[in-house]
């Protein structure tokens, strides 16, 4: 063979090769999508009673709150176990949690607020974490 037959000769097959490779990647394809379309339905296709049952009504105004003052800054908590528990708590302690996690305020902020280092807050807010898991197991 001539080196420029062997060339022309690998190249076909390399030709053939790709060929395949994209043909049985299409076949593959279809069989997925004929998978797919076997256990799904398309939206457009659901009834709309059905569609009308996805959806759902969250109604606040029934749920009961207990609003606590800290710093000043109401919080409403949804009135059950946590709320219970955060009565337990020294105001301090409570103060710290409720301005942390229910106002979502940084440690910056709540030590502006309370007048002590942002330091003091983190520790008097891992300090409340530890009494409050005491205090929930205790009501278990």
């Amino acid at each position: 063979m001539k080196p420029a037959s062997f060339e022309t000769a690998i190249r076909l097959q390399f030709d053939t090769l790709v060929k395949r490779v994209i043909y049985c990647t299409v076949k593959n394809y279809e069989k997925e999508l004929g998978r797919r379309a076997k256990h799904e339905t398309p939206f457009s296709e659901i009834s709309d009673i059905i569609i009308g049952g996805f959806s759902i009504e969250d109604n606040y105004e029934m749920i009961e709150k207990i609003i606590f003052s800290a710093c000043g800054i109401p919080v409403s908590v949804q009135e059950g176990e946590l709320a219970e528990a955060l009565k337990k708590l020294p105001e301090i302690k409570r103060n710290v949690l409720l301005l942390s996690y229910f106002e979502e305020y940084p440690d910056s902020t709540i030590a502006k607020l309370m007048d002590v280092t942002r330091n003091g807050i983190f520790k008097r807010r891992m300090a409340a974490l530890k009494l409050m898991k005491e205090i929930l197991q205790e009501d278990k």
